[in-house]
């Protein structure tokens, strides 16, 4: 199996572990992708070998798709998970967002669209797709920082706020308004991807973990962790800006 390295720690206390996750990196193991290295199993041997014992095994309190970079967080102690989650399910943490996406999306937002899962049978994928009956709620806000124009089309760079946790919630959001993440190909347009990685060089889902905010499970502090734009997305922009 292979081994990560350069994994960047952005804070990291007695409860808590919080990285930069890169993209193109598993959180956790799943059997499409079995023998790839995680995120988990980098962070469970980070925290063996810095001397942390425990009987309690440290797990992350929220996921990240694959392709999605950006922050991590890891309870290394039971009472630090029940304290997090605890604050998920009362919508205490924050979480900040930041994506390209295809079109030009309002100024600023709030898109309120019932999720439901559903399966996509032609390319046997599960999607989580806006319903009017049935579904979860799910609230993403947002707000525009910049807006290019590029090879005949649109794009719009966005900070997104989930206000719920939903599955793919700010992919299948931003698809249901007619913008989908620049490189999304589940909730996208494969073809124009196709097109942005040959002319714009893309290379995966633009979309960034960029900040969490939460109160530290042991402190009750308040706390906000950042992590940089990675530099495959920051080219990106770059590019757009010099078109």
């Amino acid at each position: 199996m292979k081994v990560l390295d350069n994994i960047q720690i952005l804070y990291e206390d007695t409860d808590l572990l919080i990285v930069n996750k890169p993209a193109g990196v598993l959180m956790h193991g799943d059997r499409r992708h079995v023998g790839e290295p995680t995120l988990l199993a980098w962070a469970l041997e980070h925290v063996r070998s810095s001397g942390f014992v425990s009987d309690f095994q440290p797990a992350f309190v929220h996921r990240l798709d694959k392709e999605t970079s950006g922050v991590a967080v890891l309870a290394k102690t039971k009472d630090a998970v029940r304290a997090l989650n605890r604050q998920l399910k009362l919508k205490k943490i924050q979480k900040e967002y930041l994506a390209l996406v295809v079109g030009e999306i309002d100024p600023q937002g709030s898109i309120r669209l019932p999720l439901q899962k559903q399966m996509d049978r032609k390319r046997w994928l599960a999607l989580m797709v806006p319903v009017r009956r049935g579904g979860i709620y799910a609230q993403t806000d947002y707000k525009r920082r910049e807006l290019f124009e590029y090879l005949g089309e649109k794009f719009s760079y966005v900070e997104a706020y989930p206000r719920t946790g939903r599955t793919h919630q700010v992919r299948a959001h931003c698809a249901a308004v007619g913008c989908p993440i620049v490189g999304d190909d589940l909730y996208g347009n494969a073809e124009l991807n196709e097109k942005l990685r040959r002319e714009l060089g893309v290379t995966r889902m633009l979309l960034h973990a960029g900040a969490i905010e939460f109160l530290h499970p042991t402190t009750e502090q308040r706390m906000r962790v950042e992590a940089p734009l990675p530099q495959d997305f920051q080219d990106v922009l770059h590019r757009l800006k010099g078109s």
